[in-house]
């Protein structure tokens, strides 16, 4: 392998650019072998300068036990090495003089190929070592090699390692992960190996959009080698292929007049896009991904969803857990998706940095427009330019991403609309003020209700639902007890407000319970999405 420098890190402000990092690509699904590294790892605490540091990690020993994806102060591991560092400051250096001296962490683990990624290997594959989350900087070495260095690790941080490999039964990792601004100090997220064929596919960049008749999709994919880039886009609820083409590897498709659905926190349809590289012989590498084809625009009344106005209800979430730290897991991200669903939240806003990778798909699926953030870790320079960068060129094809939060900075706006020109900037100004995640007593109702002496007013605030699938359930209750029950349907169009006449009975407060009459994927048939009551006079 090729000697790559190792960087000396002495600020943690703006710690420079990544070393043997390859470039960032969307979230797909392929088959390429794939091996996790997560479980227990071996970790200690280190003090030192940088280059000790650096020098000291692939050989370090005397090792205690942690669990990667992990935070360190949870298990007392971080709180032992801050302890101890303090002890060598003090033994190194006097009270009054300036210390070039940092905190870190060295994490250790020993592996063995599975047998799909020893036969890659064995047959000349490219072998990337990915982190999916840490708070940086971090340097990695293979069996005693370095291997690459990152700051930010908000964004999965990829390297090439194939050269690194030495020919040997059992491997080893070391990472060194030097302290950060960031409280959860670990690898937070899932480490995995994964092999890439010699002629692969780096990056999958779509643009789908709908003009409110039709979708139109421009995409482009980035390789290294290959004959023919065939595409496909299959609509998977029904089994149908809605469009496939080929082309070489450096032309871009653009399809129009596709029959699709389009896309919207409402009604989140999906479709299933399929890229595959081949050459005269055989089929190279595959991936996919879902789509979601919807029109976003932003006019000085606001943002408007395939031409009609839309109203964010959002809170702001910041991916951290009580009990495990930044290392959130899938139910954990499921269960704010659902959250937010069932309390009429549409919108999220994510703090301090980009959300896990799952985060978006969920929100895809279910349907949420989501504001996603740069890492706010460092100030401006190359990290944090390699921050907004990564963000951008993961999470561009989610249609759940309406807006990039890059901060103010001049270059940073600039720098995020040359990555994508589709999308917004956010601004306070624009959007409206976010409450947090969980706090309770938040409830925004897509359609209100109001019982009155002849009926009951109804108010649809969705963009493009009616209420034609909802019940609305009036009811009139005397001393604690239902004593009447009617249960009713009213099609109230999207924004419109609509009048459903009510024979009361003469006496009892009048309620209505506005239900699901429908089962979804965050919510049972029944459930209760708004209420409206009218006390006795």
């Amino acid at each position: 392998m090729k000697h790559i420098p190792e960087p000396d890190v002495a600020g943690l402000r703006d710690p420079g650019a990544s070393v043997n990092r390859l470039a960032v690509h969307s979230t797909w699904r392929s088959r390429r072998p794939l091996q996790m590294l997560s479980s227990t790892w071996q970790v200690t605490g280190a003090t030192g300068t940088a280059s000790e540091l650096i020098h000291r990690a692939p050989t370090h020993q005397n090792f205690g036990a942690t669990s990667v994806p992990g935070i360190l102060e949870l298990d007392g591991s971080w709180m032992r090495g801050e302890g101890q560092a303090h002890e060598e400051d003090a033994s190194r250096v006097g009270d009054d003089e300036p210390s070039d001296l940092a905190r870190a962490s060295i994490l250790r683990r020993e592996f063995i190929f599975d047998a799909p990624l020893k036969e890659a290997v064995e047959r000349g594959w490219m072998l990337t070592l990915t982190f999916g989350g840490f708070s940086g900087p971090l340097y990695a070495w293979v069996d005693g090699t370095f291997v690459g260095f990152c700051a930010d690790g908000f964004i999965p941080a990829a390297f090439d390692v194939t050269g690194a490999l030495q020919p040997i039964h059992s491997h080893t990792l070391v990472v060194l992960l030097m302290d950060s601004p960031v409280c959860c100090h670990g690898l937070f997220r899932e480490v995995s190996l994964e092999a890439r064929p010699p002629a692969h596919i780096v990056d999958v960049v779509p643009v789908a959009s709908h003009d409110g008749r039709a979708g139109t999709l421009t995409l482009r994919v980035e390789t290294t080698g290959g004959v023919e880039v065939h595409a496909a886009l299959v609509n998977e609820t029904e089994q149908e292929r809605l469009w496939s083409a080929v082309a070489s590897p450096d032309e871009v498709f653009d399809v129009r007049g596709l029959d699709v659905i389009p896309w919207s926190a409402e009604e989140p349809a999906l479709y299933r896009l399929i890229v595959t590289l081949r050459d005269e012989e055989r089929v190279k590498d595959t991936v996919s991904l879902d789509l979601g084809f919807r029109d976003l625009t932003a006019t000085p009344e606001g943002l408007r969803l395939a031409g009609r106005p839309l109203t964010l209800r959002g809170v702001r979430r910041n991916e951290c857990d009580g009990r495990t730290g930044l290392a959130v897991n899938i139910p954990e991200m499921l269960d704010d998706i659902v959250w937010c669903k069932r309390h009429g939240v549409n919108a999220v806003a994510i703090e301090q940095g980009p959300a896990h990778a799952c985060f978006y798909e969920l929100a895809d699926q279910y349907g949420l427009y989501i504001i996603d953030r740069a890492s706010t870790m460092y100030e401006p320079g190359p990290a944090r330019d390699e921050a907004i960068e990564a963000m951008i060129r993961r999470d561009r094809a989610h249609p759940s991403v309406v807006a990039w939060n890059v901060g103010e900075e001049d270059e940073d706006i600039r720098a995020a609309r040359a990555l994508d020109p589709t999308r917004r900037e956010y601004a306070d100004t624009d959007f409206p003020l976010l409450s947090e995640v969980r706090a309770e007593e938040l409830h925004y109702a897509p359609v209100t209700v109001a019982p009155s002496y002849s009926g009951v007013t109804v108010r649809n605030h969705m963009t493009f639902t009616s209420t034609c699938d909802l019940e609305f359930l009036c009811r009139v209750v005397e001393d604690g007890a239902v004593t009447w029950e009617y249960p009713a349907f009213l099609d109230v169009a999207p924004g419109e407000t609509g009048f459903l006449p009510v024979e009361w009975p003469a006496s009892g407060m009048r309620e209505v319970s506005v239900r699901l009459s429908y089962g979804t994927g965050w919510a049972p048939a029944g459930f209760e999405i708004g209420r409206g009551v009218m006390p006795v006079p």
